[in-house]
């Protein structure tokens, strides 16, 4: 196969790993936002694809297979050596969350919420009101005297 078939094939294959790169690429943009094993991730993808990128031109651009091969296995190995700084990263963000909800269930718990009185302490001064109109209406009208 010539170098143009497979730098054209390259290219294509790029182009349509927008939809893992672009992604990388935001999760970078953002920043602090986002965590350090996020970012590594983020930056190992993006190093992966700008090797294939940088294959398909390197196969544009020359004869020969050296620079091409140069090109390819050292962006195998910075993509696999940032990947795996990624994996190591997580699992030390994930042990150190999951101790800090360790600490978190350890606390005491919260004393049950204070109930509001205020409704029976209405229904009580309404009673109250009702037995002295009651008593009033009684006393004044004679009722059940007879």
């Amino acid at each position: 196969m010539t170098h143009t078939v497979l730098s054209l094939g390259a290219a294509l294959m790029t182009a349509a790993g927008s939809a893992w790169y672009v992604p990388a690429y935001t999760a970078l943009r953002a920043g602090a936002d986002r965590p350090t094993s996020h970012r590594t991730a983020a930056t190992a993808c993006l190093t992966g694809w700008a090797t294939v990128g940088g294959a398909a031109v390197g196969l544009l651009l020359t004869e020969g297979w050296w620079a091409v091969a140069a090109t390819v296995v050292s962006g195998a190995v910075t993509t696999t050596a940032l990947q795996l700084r990624a994996v190591v990263l997580r699992r030390r963000e994930s042990k150190e969350a999951a101790r800090d909800w360790a600490e978190l269930r350890a606390a005491p718990p919260l004393p049950p919420p204070r109930r509001p009185r205020a409704l029976l302490v209405t229904a009580l001064c309404m009673a109250a009101a009702m037995t002295t109109g009651v008593a009033a209406l009684v006393t004044a009208y004679g009722v059940g005297a007879d």
